[in-house]
């Protein structure tokens, strides 16, 4: 099943750095970057550069933000594919079972919550509520699933959620390769200064250069990403 703390990395990385979508002051902090660079990520994001003057670390930069973003749209477009295919499917929203017909009144509602999401917090909370309900579903992780749920993990995987799963599990692990493939180039350019101001960047990337899982790798990163709990 999809990995929740990867969708919200996702989202809270190019929420920080873009312009596009509004976040409350203080409610998101990546602790991995200082002032110094919070500020040319910035830069980047916008668009305020020279490409002839683009430093490794600068491109390294625009490629974690540009594929966080990738992979926050593709999770947005092929979870909202799935909720309308099912919505459009009459044997699912003409079911007279309780469970589906509950199922889909919380597919209704997820579609609104993304419509409506208009800044950071909304879209965790619109995709946080998607992955919940798939996961209830999962009948992998279910000792003995009812009948009503594995008729509705049937309609999931005839609308493709399968392949939706599959696909972005992969997108994550390509990303998390090139990710360290590309800080590796950067740490290489590094001066002894840089070297202790991010320690903390480099403590991730060698713990990341270890034959982890996926999840494990995720859980790295995730945890260098403090969300106010007042917002949670």
């Amino acid at each position: 099943m999809f990995n929740l703390k990867f969708i919200i990395l996702a989202v809270i990385l190019v929420a920080c750095y873009s312009s596009a979508i509004p976040i409350p002051d203080d409610d998101v902090k990546p602790e991995v970057f200082d002032e110094e660079m919070t500020a040319r990520i910035a830069q980047l994001v916008k668009g305020e550069y020279d490409k002839d003057d683009l430093s490794v670390k600068d491109k390294y930069i625009l490629f974690v933000i540009n594929e966080s973003k990738k992979l926050y749209e593709y999770f947005h477009e092929e979870s909202t594919k799935v909720s309308e295919a099912l919505l459009a499917d009459t044997e699912v929203t003409e079911n007279e079972d309780e469970e589906v017909k509950e199922f889909v009144k919380k597919i209704h509602e997820y579609l609104e919550k993304v419509k409506d999401a208009d800044n950071v917090e909304e879209k965790v909370v619109a995709l946080a509520f998607f992955y919940k309900l798939m996961e209830k579903y999962d009948t992998d992780n279910i000792k003995d699933p009812s009948k009503s749920v594995l008729l509705i993990e049937g309609y999931l995987k005839k609308h493709g959620l399968e392949e939706f799963d599959d696909e972005f599990e992969k997108r994550c692990s390509e990303f998390l390769k090139e990710f360290i493939e590309k800080a590796e180039e950067v740490k290489k350019d590094f001066t002894e200064e840089q070297l202790e101001k991010y320690a903390v960047f480099i403590e991730i990337l060698e713990e990341l250069k270890k034959d982890l899982t996926i999840e494990s790798r995720l859980d790295l990163l995730f945890d260098k990403v403090t969300v106010d709990k007042d917002h949670e």
